[in-house]
């Protein structure tokens, strides 16, 4: 229960973060609209007055081309080249007014989408946290399923240790009685079955692996069942029950994580002597199997 409690609490705090990110992101979107909003309302008042200076200038052009005429009839032809340059600048000036117009309004374009950008930045920080929350709800729950599992299998052991006494075969079994009476359900076990062990010599990690078991397709055809159990059998092991079988076929799925971790084979991890040589720590490896006092780490 204490478990399931601390998941729920864990749960609840992650979906009121992720709430709280969602406000604030709603927040600062609605911030970059009012910028928006206020640049847009800046362009056009500055637009207007371009269009008033441009209105300004015209009036004033035209009140000089009249004054010209009145006074200077005489010169009408050089007045007239002073209205044409005027005139010619007066264009050029409302060219350059109109040239400005359109780059305020590329800049409002540009800000425009540069926002937009940003608001779909936001919105994809945002989804990126909903799904580590929802991948983290979910380890939680892989967890406490780990535990409830772990729980079980723990009763089920007990369970069968409690009555041995009627699961004892009168006489020892051969491989392929153990086979008839115990694969099914191992085999239904181990595909549900998932581990975690972490093993510290020292102060010092030297194996560690977390998850499911590795295929049994995988491990019969590095270590042939039926091969591996009469190894046991031929050590004289009595295998009694489900619980037994499963340890002694579960240890070659060990056996193939250490294999490839060399590092192990010279640690001194669960009492076997360092060596360099995989067919020798095998075999001490299977020696440790026979004597359960030896053999913690299964």
């Amino acid at each position: 229960m204490n478990i399931l409690g601390h998941a729920e609490e864990l749960i609840n705090e992650i979906q009121n973060r992720l709430e709280e990110n969602e406000r604030s992101a709603e927040e600062q979107v609605e911030r970059i609209r009012n910028e928006i909003e206020e640049h847009r309302n800046a362009a056009e008042e500055q637009i207007e007055r371009i269009h008033s200076q441009i209105q300004h200038e015209a009036e004033s052009a035209e009140e000089e081309v009249r004054k010209l005429h009145d006074a200077l009839e005489e010169h009408r032809k050089t007045i007239e080249e002073q209205v044409e340059g005027i005139h010619n600048q007066l264009e050029q000036n409302r060219d350059n007014a109109e040239e400005q117009v359109e780059r305020i309004r590329e800049q409002i374009e540009q800000k425009a989408d540069t926002v937009e950008e940003e608001i779909e930045r936001i919105q994809e920080h945002v989804k990126e946290y909903r799904d580590n929350a929802e991948e983290r709800i979910e380890r939680i729950r892989e967890q406490i399923e780990e535990h409830r599992e772990a729980a079980e299998n723990r009763s089920e052991r007990i369970h069968v240790e409690t009555h041995t006494s009627v699961e004892q075969p009168t006489e020892p079994e051969s491989v392929q009685s153990l086979i008839e009476r115990f694969d099914a359900q191992y085999n239904e076990r181990h595909a549900t079955t998932t581990i975690s062990q972490t093993y510290v010599l020292n102060g010092v990690e030297v194996l560690k692996y977390s998850g499911k078991l590795l295929p049994l397709s995988e491990v019969d055809e590095h270590y042939p069942r039926s091969e591996w159990l009469q190894t046991f059998l031929d050590k004289n092991i009595v295998i009694e029950n489900l619980h037994d079988y499963c340890r002694y076929l579960n240890a070659r799925d060990m056996l193939m994580r250490i294999k490839k971790k060399p590092k192990v084979w010279t640690s001194g991890l669960f009492d076997i002597p360092p060596t360099e040589n995989w067919e020798t720590y095998q075999e001490a490896y299977i020696n440790q199997l026979v004597n359960p006092e030896k053999a913690p780490h299964i």
